[in-house]
């Protein structure tokens, strides 16, 4: 399918107890309907970022996003668009009547599927409706652009983030903000530990060297590796990133669903420069969700 000429984001934001959360549609007096809050994304904008800048836009609320709820394809006037959605979770945040949207209603599931009634994003209420549990992430990310090795004459573990690697680590900072990255580690690599830079300096994380983690040493002990990461996230009750090398992260993430239970994630454990994989972790600590996102928008 051709790629679409106007991308979106979005997501059903809610509050309250997780098993009989109230979620939030916006009055949008422009077409004079009930929606969830979504927009177009910005030129390069991430979608996820997108979409919670469009939920803070539109209902005044901050959010912690939590799985991803798909996408819905559909014509409108400028042509094909895609929007994609995510579970978020309201942090805090006041509406005020705004361009877009004039009013803001909090309802049950029920009465929001009633009132959204045959539109689009009914579909993307009842994915959610599905599972509505609160859940936390570990973002397993690999490391963002640094160059050709090959053009680099020193020791690789000191290879740094180039100028892209640079670009995508702002971005990569702001979506384990997002996150709410709580604890952090990296491979005692350069790279790696530059692309947590921007977290680290955003929120304040202190982004822990774990030299089992690095490749090699992961190669001679991947259980004591994986373990390190495992004990970040026991030891945690927010999110957990950890950042490294890609021939790493297949058998990590495989490591840690093992223990943790849940969602096998090694078909999605092949990322691109940047690219995040995301466990999220129900209330006992299983892995329910995997998904995977880039560093850059696509």
């Amino acid at each position: 399918m051709p790629a679409p000429q106007v991308e979106a984001a979005g997501g059903v934001l809610w509050r309250g107890d997780p098993g009989s959360p109230e979620v939030a549609l916006v009055h949008r007096p422009r077409y004079d309907d009930w929606s969830l809050p979504k927009g177009k994304l910005n030129a390069r904008e991430h979608p996820l970022l997108g979409a919670l800048r469009e939920i803070e836009e539109e209902t005044g609320s901050t959010a912690r996003p939590g799985r991803r709820l798909g996408s819905l394809r559909y014509l409108v006037p400028e042509g094909r668009k895609r929007v994609r959605y995510w579970a978020c979770e309201a942090t805090g945040g006041r509406f005020e009547v705004n361009s877009e949207v004039d009013e803001i209603w909090w309802a049950p599931l029920a009465e929001a599927t009633a009132r959204l009634g045959q539109a689009h994003d009914a579909r993307v209420l009842r994915r959610f409706a599905a599972n509505t549990r609160r859940t936390r992430s570990i973002v397993v990310v690999r490391h963002a652009s640094a160059g050709d090795k090959r053009a680099w004459a020193g020791d690789d573990a000191d290879r740094p983030l180039d100028r892209k690697g640079l670009a995508q680590s702002v971005t990569i900072g702001a979506l384990l903000t997002a996150y709410g990255v709580e604890r952090a580690g990296s491979a005692d690599v350069r790279r790696c530990r530059e692309t947590l830079d921007p977290l680290a300096r955003a929120a304040r994380v202190d982004v822990e060297v774990l030299p089992t983690t690095t490749a090699a040493a992961f190669d001679d002990d991947p259980e004591k590796g994986a373990r390190t990461v495992l004990d970040l996230v026991t030891s945690s009750s927010g999110a957990v990133a950890w950042c490294g090398q890609r021939e790493v992260i297949p058998r990590l993430a495989a490591a840690l669903s093992t223990w943790l239970g849940g969602t096998d994630p090694r078909r999605r454990a092949q990322l691109g420069k940047g690219g995040l994989l995301v466990l999220h972790l129900d209330e006992a600590s299983a892995v329910t969700a995997v998904e995977r996102l880039p560093a850059a928008a696509s």
